[in-house]
Parts: structure tokens; sequence; C-alpha cells
């Protein structure tokens, strides 16, 4: 029976200085990957997994092999038939005779067979490198070597098996020793093997699992809460942060002093997470709660001493905001604007007030082409467009940009503005991310949508258009709001006209501004499509309704669901074969596409059949496509596709006889247009046979 081979795990864990929260993930990703890359073809192994916290940067790798690969290794050496003390010199770099070495292709080889090196010289290799690979936003240097790694190292564990891997590094020589808590653990604990690392460290109030310590920080979070029948308010980038400022999470529960309670609730709460990391407790409705949570590291002892200090900063914080408030409520809204003046938005733009002065007039304008479609309060559209930058000269937006049209109807309320103009002013920047909601109200709506139409003409004009992945005045995210206001509000704004209107007001000369308007419609499109294919429908699908689809693009999308659904028809691919040939025919007979038929001077049976049946079913899907029945329209367009079958098998287009050729042509021309009216099925790619 084979004797089983031993193998071993290896671990490296690297204890430092605290590293800022937002260190630690991305250097663990660069541990685990510049792993896997370093011991690729050097030596057989298993799993290799990472863990860390603020301290600790940890890596693991599963049954290792007890010795590396052996290897052959090929050098170019001098061409056949070189002078002989050439020869014997290559040859013996190598530790081979002449004779040995290899001839292809006019040039000698050598070729060097060696035996792989035991796993502790490879890993002992290996930390180094590693270390040394690792990429930081800022690097430190401490000691005389110049090592420069995120933060001081203050001890290295390095074992394969029971046996310590020798390394030294920055003075740091690697031992079995693991280091807990720093204040609350008594005593650094000597590791037998890598199997009791984790173990070690939990004992030493040291949760070294990221994922387990997010776990144990939620459990506690839910705890702590409960006694106020509230719940710690879910912010995951919050979350994040928590899991990597501290090693064993212990939330302490503090509370609000009633006098804070009445400012804005979203101040509270900002004040809380930006400054002080600390989760505010809500209802499950969103709303505010008197209490907030402070993570602490380490023991549950002393909780109440740790909480009034809590208390005592955060109050501290809570009276500066108070300070703030109370100065920017002494004036009015309305009396701030002049001093967006001041303030410049872009050099080559103009200043917030300028900015505001172009805002104004495209709210007025997208009102008065909506007047009669979707109705708004015009009035109260053009105060809020007035209003919605002066929050942007306040006490309080200055020291916290992110409130930023939050605390302008705050404070419109409190000037006693009307709901309306208060809730488009405070939503005039939504929808602030991807998933977060469109302003509520049509007036919202229409002073965003001219808000973000202004900044995307602006700096497209200024010729600050984002290219590959740089978009440093966030225009993607512009675009999708644009495009998910429209389409949630079921507007039915040309925008189109909107894009040319909007760069006809900046104060930048744009030598053509038609092309610069569909450049930006384009773009615009580009965030349009890649919502719908978020959706699920297909790119073809989408490219197929992109013709005036900017002109209304509720309409679009009625259009665009429309072919998804009615492509399920067993008929749909071939039609759209069928489609895509009269396309093509009518391109490469460069026909007006406003050519109509005349059925008496058609001539085969199959030219009438067709005309009747395109006919009959023109009508009725037309009917319906007026009535917004996208789908039934194209439905009764779909039932022509036996005649078209029918006229493409018996008749030729393209004749000699130019009278008849012209007929038919139109008959094509004239089925073309029918179904563009939905979608162009041209841009349909037949599915892949099974």
């Amino acid at each position: 029976m084979a004797k089983k081979i031993k193998l071993n795990e290896f671990l490296l864990d690297i204890h430092t200085e605290p590293f800022p929260a937002r260190f630690v993930p991305p250097a663990l990703d660069q541990l685990k990957l510049n792993a896997a890359k370093w011991l690729a073809g050097k030596i057989d192994h298993g799993d290799i997994a990472v863990a860390g916290t603020l301290r600790h940067l940890i890596l693991t790798v599963k049954d290792v092999a007890a010795k590396g690969n052996d290897k052959t290794e090929r050098f170019k050496g001098p061409k056949v038939g070189a002078p002989a003390p050439a020869l014997e010199g290559f040859a013996r770099k190598y530790g081979l005779e002449p004779a040995a070495l290899i001839p292809e292709g006019g040039i000698l080889y050598a070729e060097v067979h060696s035996k792989g090196e035991s796993a502790s010289v490879l890993f002992s290799a290996m930390i180094p490198e590693l270390m040394k690979s690792l990429q930081f936003p800022k690097f430190m240097t401490w000691e005389e070597s110049g090592f420069k790694f995120g933060r001081p190292l203050r001890a290295i564990t390095a074992l394969l098996g029971d046996k310590i891997v020798a390394v030294t590094v920055a003075g740091v020589k690697s031992g079995r020793s693991v280091h807990g808590h720093p204040v609350l653990a008594k005593q650094p604990v000597s590791l037998k093997d890598p199997s009791k690392h984790a173990a070690a460290l939990r004992q030493s109030l040291v949760i070294a699992d990221p994922e387990e310590r997010r776990q144990y920080l939620l459990k506690a979070l839910e705890q702590a809460t409960k006694s106020t029948g509230g719940m710690a308010e879910p912010d995951e980038q919050l979350i994040d942060e928590t899991v990597f400022m501290v090693e064993h999470p212990v939330p302490v529960l503090g509370k609000l002093r009633d006098a804070h309670m009445v400012l804005p609730a979203e101040l509270l709460k900002l004040v809380m997470k930006k400054q002080l990391k600390f989760f505010p407790v809500v209802t499950k409705d969103g709303l505010l709660h008197p209490y907030f949570i402070g993570v602490r590291d380490g023991l549950s002892s002393g909780n109440e001493l740790v909480r009034e200090g809590y208390q005592r900063v955060l109050e501290a914080r809570f009276n500066d905001a108070a300070f703030f408030v109370g100065r920017d409520s002494a004036s009015t809204l309305e009396s701030k604007l002049p001093l967006l003046e001041r303030v410049t938005y872009q050099k080559a733009l103009g200043s917030m007030s300028q900015k505001a002065a172009r805002v104004e007039s495209l709210a007025a304008w997208i009102g008065e082409r909506l007047r009669q479609t979707a109705p708004v309060d015009e009035p109260a559209v053009m105060r809020a467009a007035k209003l919605v930058y002066a929050d942007l000269v306040t006490d309080v937006v200055k020291e916290f940009p992110e409130l930023q049209g939050h605390m302008g109807g705050v404070y419109a309320r409190k000037d006693g503005e009307g709901e309306k103009v208060s809730l488009a002013v405070e939503q005039f920047y939504y929808p602030v991310a991807a998933k977060s909601p469109a302003p509520a109200t049509a007036e919202g709506a229409v002073v965003s949508l001219a808000g973000k139409l202004d900044s995307l003409a602006g700096c497209f004009a200024a010729g600050m258009i984002p290219t590959g992945s740089a978009d440093p005045y966030a225009l993607r995210r512009q675009a999708l709001g644009l495009i998910r206001i429209v389409l949630e509000k079921q507007l039915p704004l040309d925008l189109d006209s909107a894009i040319a209107r909007a760069i006809s007001l900046q104060p930048v000369a744009v030598p053509e501004p038609a092309k610069l308007a569909a450049q930006l419609s384009d773009f615009v499109w580009g965030r349009a499509q890649s919502l719908f294919e978020e959706m699920n429908y297909a790119v073809d699908e989408v490219r197929s309704i992109r013709a005036g689809a900017l002109t209304n693009l509720p309409n679009a999308f009625q259009r665009l669901a429309a072919l998804h659904s009615v492509r399920s028809d067993p008929a749909f691919d071939s039609l759209a074969a069928a489609f895509k040939r009269a396309s093509n025919i009518l391109k490469q007979a460069k026909v007006d596409d406003g050519l109509s038929p005349e059925r008496a001077l058609l001539r085969d049976q199959a030219d009438y059949d067709l005309y009747d049946a395109l006919v009959a079913a023109e009508g009725a899907a037309n009917d319906r496509i007026v009535r917004g029945d996208f789908e039934g329209g194209l439905k009764t367009l779909v039932s022509v596709k036996p005649h078209l079958d029918a006229f493409f098998d018996t008749v030729m287009v393209m004749v000699e006889d130019e009278a008849l050729k012209r007929q038919r042509l139109a008959l094509l021309s004239k089925l073309v247009r029918a179904f563009r009216l939905v979608a162009d099925l041209s841009e349909i790619q037949a599915a892949a046979s099974a």
C-alpha cells in the first residue's frame, strides 16, 4: 500500500498598526490574487483564502505539497557553428558540455532540469515579494531599510504546518506568535499550527473573518435596538466601514436630547453617520427615533462610561449643526440668491446664478411643452426653479454638501413656500443613484429635468465629455436620471428638442449646435439602452425601437415591450428575416420611403394578395397603435406573413418592366413603413438554432 503524503497548511498573518478601514478590502483582494499568481506552476496546493481586520492581513493556503514542482528551462545560445570558445562558455554557464546543447532552427539552446525546492524555501521567498506587491492609497516608511507599506509592521506570523517559515521584512522576523486585541488581549499566543489561528485570535477578542464579523455586528445591532422598538438604519456603506474599523464589534446604545430632535432628521442622521460613524435608530417607516448606536471595539464592560462619552461628543456636533441652521434661518432662501453670483459653476459656464437662470428658462420651456399632455402647476415650477440652488450658500450645505436640495426644501417650508414648491426644491437632485427614487411630483420632475439638461448640455458644450470609464462630472448618472424621470412620470417630452434647447442657452460658442445635439442625444440614448437591457430586453430589440425614441420615450418603451411580447410568436423570426430582405431590396434600389403602390398597376395574384392583406392589416393596426395598443397593432401586422412569403416565392421584384418594378418596390415600402411605426424588424437577429 502506497504511503500517504502529508499535505500542510500555510499561514501568513501580517500584523500592523491600524489601517484606515478603506485600505483593508482592496489589500485582501490583492493578497489573494498575487499569492495565486506567485504560486502558479511553482508548487501544488489547495484553496487560497484571505481574512483580515484593521490590524491583520491574513493569507492561508490549504494542502501544500512538501516540495515545489520540478522544472525544465530553456536558454537561447549562439548560432549553430559558432566558434568553440563561444559554445564552451555558453554551455559552462549552465553546467553543461557543448555536446549537450540542443540545436533548433539554427540556434543552440541549453536545457536545464532542476528539482523543486522545499515548500518552506518557496514560501520564504514568496512572503517579501507578496508584501511588496500590495498597493495602498498611501504608503509609510518607518525604519532604515526604507520598506514601504500601508502601515508599520508589528509582527509576522508565518507557519507551514507546525514549522516556522523563516523570513525578515523591515527588521521584523517571522514567528509563531499571534497578536490579539492591542489593549484587551493579555499577551501574544504561541501558535502550534495554522488550524488554531482563527480560534486563537477569537480568544484574544479578534474576529478575523470579515463576513463573520459582519454577521456578528448585524446581530449585535439588532439586539441593541430591541428596547427602543426601532432598528439601526440600514446603510451598507456604514456597515462595511464599521466591519473594518473594529475587530470585535460591541454596539453601545445612546439617547438623543429632545432639544436636538427639532433639527432636520436628515441633518441629524448625517452628523451621526458621516462625522462619528454612529448608526441612527429609526422606525420601520424610516422615521428617526431619539436614539443612536456607537460601535466600540472589544468588551462589553464599562459601556455606561462609553455611552456618556459618545453622547457628549454627539451633542457638541449637534450644537454646531443647530448653530448653522439658526444662522441660515435668519434670512430667506430668496434673499440668498444674489450670493450665487459669487459662486462659480464652471469657468466656461459662468456662475451658479447664471446656471440658475438657464434652469428657469428650461423649466418654463418644458412646462409649456407639457401643458396639454401632462399639465403641471407652472407658477410652482417657476418658483421652485428660482430657488433650487439657493441652499448652496447656506452654512449647513457648506458643511454637509450631501444635504444640498434637502435643506433647500426645509428652508422653503420655513419661509412659507407652498408644498409643491418646497418638495420640488427638496427633490431637485433626485434620483441621486441608479436605484433611488425620482421626484414625487410633476413639478419636481420638470425642475429636475431642467437642471439635468443644463448640466449635460453645458458640459458637452464646454468639451467635458465622458471618455471610457472617466466621468468626473457624473454625466452618465445625470443622463440616467433624465431617462428615469421621463419614463417613470410618463412625460411625452421630446428629449431631442429639449437637448437642442438646452445647448442653445449655453454661454459657450458652439460651432455646430446640431452636431453637438446629436452627440448628446446619442449619449442619453446610451443610458436608456443600458436601462432597457438591465430590464432584460434583448440588445437587438432595443436597437429596433431607436428611431425617434427620444421624441417620446414612454411611447418607445411601450413599443419595446410590445415587440418583446410578440417575439414569442413562432412566425416572428421568419417574418423578421423577410422584413430584412424587403429592407435590403429597398436600400439597394434607393427607393423613396414615401412611395405608395397602386393596386391597378400590379400584375400577379401574389401582388394583389399582399396588397389587400397589407391594406387591411395596416388600417386595423394603425387604429390600435393610435390608442396605444402597440402589441395588438404589431400582432395584426404579423398576420401578413403568409402573403409576404408567397410574394417572395412567386414574383421577382427587380424585373425589367420599370413600371411593375416600381409598384412592387412601393408595396415593400408600404410594408416597411407599417412595421416601423412599432419597430424596425431589420435589426432583429434570428434565434440560434439548437
